[in-house]
């Protein structure tokens, strides 16, 4: 990891990172959060930073002319093109409230269950990849507060994911699980960082991190 970081939500995201049983250096891209209203208080329940591989910048230059409020319209097609790109991505979520494995994993699921069945491209080889993905999650009762979850995509179509601690500095030596599932990679990253993202405050930040590479 890098030694340079952006503390944010009382965390530390390195400006770059090397994820594990990759030769790439990603780059920090933007930060959020996911956060939601309960009994008129606004709880956040953690904090995100998106990396990649910083030739992304070349597959995106037909947005370089635009304005931040302008890919952040859905109909621009732009995080959908920044998810598409043939480069590595990493996800960094750093839970600041605990929640239960399966409370993480639930709104994935049903976002791109849904999703896929929409597009007719949810079948058993798709339902089978995203049981081993709930599953995994829901064998961790609890992700307590400073738990890090990575998530890597080294490619659109496959996601490998590992856990680690926000008090380790140092990225997880191996993966602990892999979704080769190129509908169910695509759709959980489309998630995460897609155009219906479920954190608005990341997507701004991408936006405005990205414009000034273009």
């Amino acid at each position: 990891m890098g030694s340079e970081c952006v503390v944010f939500e009382g965390s530390s995201f390195p400006m770059a990172v090397s994820p594990p049983a990759s030769s790439k250096t990603l780059v920090l891209l933007g930060n959020g959060i996911y956060d939601t209203e309960i009994h008129y208080l606004q709880i956040k329940f953690y904090s995100i930073g998106v990396y990649a591989d910083a030739d992304v910048c070349d597959h995106l230059k037909e947005w370089k002319s635009k304005k931040e409020e302008e890919l952040l319209d859905e109909e621009s097609g732009f995080f959908e093109g920044f998810c598409k790109t043939p480069v590595e991505k990493l996800a960094k979520i750093v839970i600041i409230k605990e929640v239960k494995g399966s409370q993480f994993v639930t709104p994935l699921q049903s976002t791109v269950r849904d999703r896929l069945a929409y597009a007719d491209l949810y079948e058993d080889e798709e339902e089978e990849a995203l049981d081993s993905l709930v599953e995994f999650f829901q064998k961790k009762a609890w992700l307590a507060q400073g738990t890090t979850i990575y998530l890597h995509w080294p490619s659109p179509t496959c996601l490998q994911v590992s856990l680690g601690n926000e008090s380790d500095t140092s990225m997880p030596s191996v993966h602990e699980m892999v979704v080769d599932n190129a509908n169910v990679a695509s759709g959980a990253l489309e998630w995460l960082m897609g155009s219906r993202s479920f954190s608005p405050s990341l997507l701004k930040s991408l936006a405005s991190g990205l414009l000034r590479q273009l």
